[in-house]
């Protein structure tokens, strides 16, 4: 059987038809089946653009050369100077306090803002100050159970853990009931060096101890291994909530402490040292901190 030309052109238009029309078709149900995921992209994005985005509220010139810096649960800002100053800055920027000892504090803890915690490894003591900078008690760390105290924190309200290099033990003292409950070698698996941890606290019942070149070590309250958090360029931790988070090639990388969720913020200037609370990013510099607003 054979077509004449008219014919052919005819069922060539209606092909052609029809395929338009079953493109369009398509492209609509296509439409109207992720037009709300597309909306949602789109929203989320907008809205973690807005969420991270950081705007300076002050930045705030430190007499002396910063070394450390730390901020309590109310969000408040401390900084430790080259000269051995502990200033301390409410959330504004505004300078509060100053205290300042012969020797700058080995490690240093603001806790909750009400007993703040510092140890001396040159004087074997501890001493906790007011949330005005004034001594309030101060603790001889007591050579019947610590031979040579290296790194201390404190445990709970009353109790301190030491890294004791003198057997090389983790050591929890009960100061006031003058007892050791705990006294453990660090394990050999992970093989940890007692030379090279440069920071440990207590947070939610577990021990954290930062080991140079090698990540975070993390405790339970016996002092049991439980885990690396590995990352081999650690210069310091803090704690968010339920995370633990740190430093990484400008950004702060965020460690859910019960899921093992990862999460990173990107920080759009440069910084020695930052440090994030709730409504707060301090962003500290060799001689000065920026206070920016932040939703973490």
């Amino acid at each position: 059987m054979t077509y004449s030309t008219t014919e052919t052109r005819s069922t060539q238009r209606y092909t052609e038809s029809n395929l338009c029309e079953y493109s369009v078709l398509f492209v609509s149900l296509w439409l109207k089946k992720y037009s709300c995921a597309l909306i949602l992209v789109v929203f989320s994005s907008l809205f973690f653009t807005a969420t991270y985005a950081q705007k300076k509220i002050v930045s705030v010139p430190v007499s002396g050369e910063i070394v450390s810096a730390y901020i309590d649960r109310v969000g408040e800002l401390y900084i430790i100077t080259s000269n051995n100053d502990i200033q301390k800055f409410d959330i504004n920027g505004k300078l509060l306090s100053t205290y300042k000892e012969s020797v700058a504090p080995t490690l240093f803890d603001p806790r909750d803002g009400s007993r703040l915690f510092a140890f001396y490894r040159k004087n074997r003591k501890i001493l906790y100050l007011s949330p005005s900078l004034k001594p309030s008690d101060e603790i001889k760390i007591d050579s019947a159970f610590v031979i040579e105290p290296l790194l201390a924190c404190s445990s709970g309200d009353h109790d301190l853990w030491i890294l004791d290099g003198g057997d090389e033990t983790l050591k929890k003292v009960s100061p006031r009931k003058s007892t050791m409950p705990v006294e453990v070698k660090l394990p050999n698996d992970p093989a940890i060096k007692f030379s090279g941890i440069t920071f440990m606290r207590e947070y939610q019942g577990f021990l954290f101890l930062l080991e140079k070149g090698k990540g975070i070590h993390v405790f339970n309250g016996m002092g049991k291994w439980i885990k690396t958090i590995a990352a081999s360029a650690i210069p310091y931790f803090n704690f968010l909530g339920e995370e633990l988070y740190y430093p990484v090639q400008g950004k702060l990388v965020f460690t859910n402490l019960f899921t093992g969720e990862h999460r990173e913020i990107p920080i759009s200037s440069v910084f020695q040292i930052a440090l994030a609370t709730d409504e707060r990013l301090f962003l500290v510099q060799k001689n000065s901190a920026d206070f920016f607003e932040f939703r973490p």
